[in-house]
């Protein structure tokens, strides 16, 4: 994991994950030397699934996460300082589900 004995936190130089943007060995506290991908936002009308009416506006913004104690890489949905993270598979099956259920296809269509 770009380890370097060096360094007391496990990580220098290049990180070995293509998609990550952390500048390892720069940050100022450990918990900021996570895998983090550069991400994409958006902004969406959102509301908790529980919620009724109208919901609100929001920026969105979706990345790939990996701390350093975790195995596999997580796909995280940030919405105004909430949100969820999902496995990698899980977020393959989200994938699936939009790209091929019928139903899903109809209800989003415009």
């Amino acid at each position: 994991m770009g380890v370097n004995d060096d360094d007391p936190r496990g990580f220098a130089g290049r990180c070995e994950y293509a998609w990550c943007t952390t500048e390892h060995g720069a940050t100022v506290h450990p918990d900021d030397e996570v895998h983090r991908s550069g991400g994409v936002g958006f902004s969406a009308r959102v509301r908790g699934g529980a919620e009724r009416g109208p919901g609100i506006a929001a920026d969105v913004e979706i990345g790939i996460l990996r701390r350093p104690s975790d195995t596999e890489n997580w796909l995280v949905i940030e919405v105004a300082g909430g949100g969820l993270a999902m496995t990698a598979e899980g977020a393959r099956a989200l994938r699936r589900a939009l790209a091929d259920d019928p139903q899903i296809q109809a209800a989003l269509s415009p």
